[in-house]
């Protein structure tokens, strides 16, 4: 058991425990952060030490400028315009409101919070905006205060810049953006930009889904105003374009319709429908150009090979047009009328550029025409046969003593379909494979 003197000391230990603890808390309850604490410090440093907003801090103020995006709502290309959602983060020194070195407010205050109105500020400009050239401002974004003097600042928004595209590959193309901040009304010698070791910022970046981001690369430079330098940063963004929606909807009916060009003279010409169908796949061909038109740049700077493409079938479809307007010329010629001989030589090089046949193979007036001697059959025949031949108007013998070969309208109207066929569906297979490949190394490369 413990003796009463123990049980004294005991006592007295406790009591003083307890008014440790109380002397403890007041103490913290007196360095907590209060609403007076803080206005006295406002009072201090924006009445008893006269701040002044109108007066730059120091004489060379360095502001370090990080870029946070959040998404990239929509690049024109037709106009040439970046759109982004995000804010800036500026950071500055201001020794003015240092209270670091006052006990009072050191240990109660970290920070506080005060806006535009009440804190001098960077005046910064978006230099290539596109829709607004003010200056940043928003009063209800607050300006951040540590104790040692250092100011942040977020100002938000939406930013719509200038973005020279580069439609060559288009649609599938790799554009540049610019995004560029630079002071305004205080020169490089007064302000300084700065770009922070991680100038840009995507935390909460939310991808687009026309357009993926891809790297990005920034620059620092002194741009000249009015016979004065001003500092300015930029931040380049590389952006692809997601090709997929393009291919489904605009490339491959084109490539089709630029086959289907071709089929115009393989419908036979007792139809009737041959200039019709090459109208209506001109007519298409029309309709598409003016559609890539639309999303394109009115800019001659660097052409879009997809209007190239265009351009090109477009001309193929009209001579088709024409073509076929020739053989059905040559169907629905008289048969007692003669077959032209520049005719039956472009027929025989038609033919044999086209692979049909080749020289020296008698098939109609595919032979060599060189050695075709316009001899009428009458001469040769005697009797009735003479009188045969008179209906017979495009037969003409061999020089050399070959046989008899006998070409008619309508066999000059097969095999000008048959050459026509084979060159169109060349060119164009040799054309779009061409035109794809440009494409898709365009798309590697950048």
């Amino acid at each position: 058991m413990l003796s009463g003197h123990s049980k004294t000391d005991m006592g007295t230990l406790r009591i003083l425990l307890v008014l440790i603890l109380v002397t403890i808390g007041l103490h913290v309850a007196e360095s907590a952060y209060t609403y007076s604490a803080e206005n006295n410090l406002r009072t201090l440093i924006f009445t008893t030490n006269s701040y002044q907003i109108q007066a730059r801090p120091d004489a060379t103020v360095v502001v370090n400028v990080t870029l946070n995006v959040i998404t990239f709502n929509s690049l024109d290309v037709r106009n040439q315009a970046l759109t982004t959602t995000g804010y800036f983060s500026l950071a500055w020194s201001d020794k003015r409101l240092d209270w670091n070195s006052n006990p009072t407010y050191s240990s109660d205050i970290g920070a506080i919070y005060s806006d535009e109105e009440t804190i001098w500020r960077p005046p910064l400009i978006l230099e290539n905006s596109v829709s607004d050239i003010s200056v940043m401002s928003d009063a209800s974004i607050p300006i951040r205060v540590v104790s040692d003097g250092t100011l942040s600042w977020t100002p938000s928004g939406i930013y719509k810049t200038l973005c020279e595209t580069d439609v060559t590959f288009y649609p599938f193309d790799t554009q540049i953006c610019d995004i560029s901040v630079s002071t305004w009304g205080y020169t490089a010698s007064e302000i300084t930009l700065n770009l922070d070791s991680s100038p840009l910022d995507f935390t909460y970046f939310k991808e687009n889904g026309e357009w993926e981001y891809i790297s990005y690369t920034t620059s620092s430079t002194d741009r000249g105003r009015g016979g004065n330098s001003f500092s300015s940063v930029s931040f380049h963004l590389n952006l692809k374009r997601r090709p997929m929606y393009h291919i489904l909807n605009t490339l491959t009916p084109t490539i089709l319709l630029a086959f289907l060009s071709c089929m115009a003279f393989k419908l036979p010409a007792e139809s009737g429908e041959r200039i019709g169908y090459s109208l209506t796949v001109l007519l298409s061909y029309a309709v598409y150009l003016t559609l890539v038109a639309d999303n394109i740049p009115t800019t001659s700077v660097n052409t879009s090979l997809l209007s190239v493409y265009l351009v090109f079938i477009l001309a193929l479809g009209m001579i088709s047009v024409l073509l076929t307007i020739l053989v059905l010329e040559c169907h629905h010629s008289d048969p007692e009328t003669e077959v032209p001989k520049w005719l039956l030589k472009t027929v025989n090089v038609l033919t044999i550029i086209s692979f049909q046949n080749r020289k020296g193979h008698s098939h109609c007036c595919c032979c060599n025409t060189n050695n075709i001697g316009s001899v009428d059959v009458s001469k040769e025949l005697s009797g009735d046969q003479t009188k045969g031949s008179k209906n017979i108007n495009n037969t003409q013998v061999l020089k050399d003593g070959g046989s008899i070969v006998d070409c008619t309208w309508l066999e000059v109207g097969r095999l000008l379909d048959k050459s026509f066929l084979r060159i169109f569906l060349f060119v164009v297979l040799i054309t779009t494979l061409s035109f794809v490949m440009a494409l898709i190394i365009g798309y590697a490369i950048y």
